[in-house]
């Protein structure tokens, strides 16, 4: 909190610089932290958007590595203070550091939600004991809640994903059991042309054409006599398929 101690943990080697929010405007001293070369984690409580724009220069001039918590400044926090959309706000900002979150509220999930929109770093006080005098105990975690904390985190980055939508092989059991296909709405002799009157979307053995490519069969022939119900495979309609998407 001082730069007295900057020099002290400095020669103690510490691991990263954690910046509270109190100091989060002192520039002297940011700059001067920022100048020991370590990693820094910087808080935002209690700033606006303009100050942490000033904060990201004054240290990315100097450091690289550092990143900027969304936090909001009381002891406990309630969930309508918290802001968590700060989080996006920062990551449109400041594209290129990472965003996390400081949190003082009450339980786990705010912190938890914190992760599903991209923190990449959180911050939570511990205690033993909640009854404690003093502000920060009544906000902070006790260790059994920090361990559901980390297992809970670990859950939600599995479940995060690579944001490509697409089948997954987990879903192929339900798609083979669920999945529709385009079929014959009426019997269709052998050289017919399809109007869309003629087909519909059914559950059915064997797998035919996607639903999503009705319409393109619209105007295509049939190759052979098709019954009332029967699954449109590719095979059985002139033009279609790999050869008509060449």
């Amino acid at each position: 909190m001082d730069e007295m101690a900057v020099e002290f943990l400095h020669e103690l080697d510490v691991p990263f610089f954690k910046v509270g929010s109190g100091d989060t405007n002192n520039f002297p001293y940011l700059k001067k932290t920022a100048q020991k070369g370590r990693p820094m984690v910087v808080s935002s409580g209690m700033q606006s958007m303009e100050t942490m724009q000033h904060v990201y220069k004054i240290v990315k001039e100097h450091n690289q590595n550092f990143c900027i918590l969304q936090c909001t400044s009381a002891y406990p926090l309630e969930p309508e203070d918290v802001n968590l959309r700060v989080i996006t706000e920062y990551q449109k900002e400041f594209p290129d550091i990472p965003i996390g979150y400081s949190g003082h509220e009450s339980g786990i999930n705010i912190t938890v939600g914190a992760v599903a929109l991209g923190a990449k770093v959180v911050e939570r006080h511990v205690t033993l004991d909640k009854s404690w005098k003093g502000s920060d105990h009544a906000a902070s975690l006790e260790p059994e809640e920090l361990a559901e904390l980390v297992r809970s985190i670990r859950i939600v980055e599995r479940a995060l994903g690579t944001g490509l939508k697409r089948m997954l092989p987990c879903e192929v059991p339900c798609h083979d059991k669920l999945g529709k296909s385009v079929v014959a709405k009426t019997s269709i002799p052998k050289g017919t042309e399809l109007t869309l009157d003629m087909l519909t979307v059914k559950v059915a053995e064997p797998k035919g054409v996607a639903p999503e490519e009705i319409f393109q069969l619209v105007g295509k022939k049939v190759t052979t006599d098709v019954e009332e119900d029967e699954s449109i495979t590719e095979d059985v309609v002139d033009s279609y398929g790999k050869k008509a998407k060449a």
